[in-house]
């Protein structure tokens, strides 16, 4: 494959990849005290919303790690040129 058509699959495989809204993060707004720190009562309080935020987050952590691992050839091939 030429580095025209890498460029392109490249392309094609990260418009497939759908925008994340990580739980998180939105978590993390919500439970953080007015002075910056987090609550850790209201995180005792809602401990599955919790894990489904870590899950999510280590799911979508895998999913890029395997993204960056599958560019490695490509990159490589590139520094041969």
């Amino acid at each position: 494959m030429s580095e025209p058509e890498d460029i392109q699959k490249v392309a094609r495989a990260l418009l497939k990849v759908p925008e994340t809204n990580l739980l998180l993060i939105e978590l993390a707004r919500d439970v953080v005290t007015e002075d910056g720190e987090l609550d850790i009562d209201r995180l005792s309080e809602i401990p599955k919303e919790v894990n489904l935020a870590v899950a999510q987050a280590v799911a979508y952590t895998k999913g890029t790690d395997r993204a960056r691992h599958a560019l490695k050839p490509l990159q490589a091939r590139a520094g041969e040129s």
